[in-house]
């Protein structure tokens, strides 16, 4: 399979129009990457990220035109304030992307941990609580801002191949990822 490596010249709009544009999960993996992007196509773009930590040092954007809102994007409440910060701080929103997520942590269907007191644990529910409900989340606090711009805006989802082709080894990271791509296939068709 290619390897899909994009050309910056081949993002006219986002090259030559400033946008506000949320990233989340922005501080790192593929949420930074898309940032440097966005960065290096147009230093005057407003960025906005959510994410549980700051950037590194390492990434620089004009303080004018970047905002950084740490929080636990799975609490509703949190998410919706780095949202509401970016709408006060710049009067509008053009793009998101949702991006935010993690990968399966181990075997949660046929390994038993037991908690303090000898019974069943419950299982880690994080890749389901990020990938798919915060998303989801994203998903909704995008359409809502989207919908105050007279020409509406775009939303850009991270799904996987794993949305497609369930993974053996990460059954809920596959059911989470198709879950994104049903999201996407209704919010396209909205």
């Amino acid at each position: 399979m290619a390897l899909f490596t994009p050309n910056a010249a081949d993002f006219h709009v986002l090259k030559s129009t400033p946008k506000t544009i949320v990233i989340t999960g922005g501080s790192s993996g593929i949420g930074l990457a898309t940032a440097q992007l966005l960065s290096s196509l147009n230093p005057k773009h407003n960025l906005i990220l959510i994410d549980l930590q700051r950037p590194p040092p390492s990434f620089k954007h004009d303080s004018s035109r970047f905002l950084v809102h740490t929080c636990n994007i799975t609490k509703w409440a949190d998410q919706r304030a780095g949202f509401e910060k970016a709408y006060v701080k710049f009067g509008r929103i053009d793009c998101v992307f949702v991006n935010a997520g993690i990968a399966e942590h181990g075997d949660q269907f046929f390994s038993d941990t037991l908690d303090s007191s000898g019974k069943l644990a419950e299982p880690d529910r994080r890749v389901l609580n990020i990938d798919m409900d915060a998303a989801s989340d994203t998903t909704k606090l995008a359409i809502h801002y989207l919908r105050k711009n007279p020409e509406g805006g775009q939303i850009a989802m991270t799904a996987s191949l794993a949305g497609y082709l369930a993974s053996a080894g990460a059954p809920l990271y596959s059911a989470a990822k198709h879950g994104m791509y049903c999201s996407l296939l209704y919010c396209h068709h909205y």
